[in-house]
């Protein structure tokens, strides 16, 4: 991973890396050497960071943002930029995209002599100390989209230059406010990830993998790759393995594993395990699957798993950030251990009433998220006309 923190030494050892092998863009960048698109119109600078889920977050946004107002141009930042960033990019009018600043001060100040932005934002993340002194003491102000406020002492992120924090979780609401922000400034919870979650899919990929047959289809997501051969063994050791499919998704694959996106459409045979390599596959998985088992979460992935009305469980020490207070203990599972996580999904199987209130349950509450965030983000916009 590139290094984007305050740290001269390391920052210039991180150019000098991605010169040397051709990354001249990310090494332009990474000292603020940016351009704002277009000629003319009022700058907005939206900087993200190195996750693409927050990074398609972002793109929408500035869609939405682009749309309502017509004289805007937006220079998007990132630290990583995915195979598709285009893709993601397509049909977003006066967009600028590059690598973006590390947090030392010469490399913002630079990025802002640059771009002269009438605003900035930040989407997701962590808000970096340097990128906050630097808006505040050239009369930026700044808007916080679904960003975790900086690792500083309490009230510092009071004196920064906020018009306006849109937490996407109770959670982080509370971190924001513990730093100071006051509530003229501090906004409630919204999760606008929730608006981008593909929540009607075809019912076909569960037809496709089993064919004719009336079998179960299982979804283990967020596992490390280390811990792919104990999954394997667990799944090989349960009697009813032979009567079920299993869907491992991980960063990293073994090799012995057959890939999903490899698979020729034909029904996969009884007890197969297939490697989930990307996360497209996400919708299909969440519709089709007759129980879900989450070792990680990201909010996008908490809502699609949602919005596909399956039974669900996840980690023990899994924490959840949702925008609301709902207390999901009677319908989310929580197993102790693989054979835990086994036996919930026999019983799932066995209780197709248990299993379809349980999957209800989380489908009503992705709904009422998402009606919340289509409510919420008008006023988000608006703020941005009046600038």
């Amino acid at each position: 991973m590139s290094y984007y923190g305050g740290n001269f030494w390391r920052a210039r050892w991180s150019t000098w890396r991605d010169a040397r092998a051709g990354r001249t863009a990310q090494a332009n960048g990474r000292w603020g050497f940016l351009r704002p698109p277009g000629e003319r119109g009022p700058v907005l600078w939206l900087q993200t960071y190195a996750d693409a889920e927050e990074l398609q977050l972002a793109l929408e946004l500035v869609r939405a943002i682009t749309d309502k107002r017509r004289d805007l141009r937006v220079a998007l930042t990132f630290e990583k930029e995915p195979e598709n960033l285009a893709q993601m990019a397509a049909g977003i009018p006066r967009l600028g995209l590059g690598f973006g600043p590390c947090d030392h001060p010469a490399a913002l100040r630079r990025s802002l002599e640059r771009l002269r932005p009438l605003r900035a934002m930040t989407v997701g993340g962590r808000v970096r100390p340097g990128w906050r002194r630097q808006l505040s003491r050239s009369g930026v102000s700044a808007l916080a989209v679904a960003s975790e406020p900086e690792a500083a002492h309490p009230a510092s992120a009071g004196a920064a230059p906020w018009e306006a924090v849109y937490p996407r979780s109770r959670g982080q609401w509370q971190r924001w406010q513990a730093q100071g922000l006051d509530g003229a400034r501090l906004q409630e919870p919204v999760d606008f990830a929730s608006l981008i979650t593909i929540a009607q899919v075809e019912p076909n990929f569960r037809s496709l993998a089993l064919g004719s047959r009336s079998e179960a289809l299982f979804w283990v997501t967020g596992v490390e790759a280390r811990d792919l051969p104990a999954w394997m063994e667990a799944w090989q050791s349960w009697p009813q393995h032979r009567e079920a499919l299993l869907f491992l998704e991980s960063r990293a694959s073994l090799g012995s594993l057959p890939t999903l996106s490899n698979w020729d459409r034909s029904p996969l045979a009884p007890g197969s395990i297939l490697w989930v390599d990307s996360p497209r596959w996400r919708p299909a998985l969440a519709a089709a699957a007759t129980a879900i088992h989450a070792e990680e979460l990201s909010p996008a992935l908490t809502w699609q798993l949602f919005a596909g009305g399956r039974p669900c469980s996840v980690a023990p020490t899994l924490e959840l950030e949702l925008p609301t207070t709902t207390d999901l203990t009677s319908v989310l599972a929580r197993p102790a251990d693989r054979a835990g996580v086994l036996a919930h999904w026999m019983a799932m199987w066995q209780d197709a009433h248990q299993a379809r209130e349980r999957g209800d349950a989380l489908r009503r509450l992705f709904w009422q998220v998402r009606r919340d965030a289509g409510e919420r983000l008008p006023e988000l916009l608006q703020r941005v006309f009046d600038w």
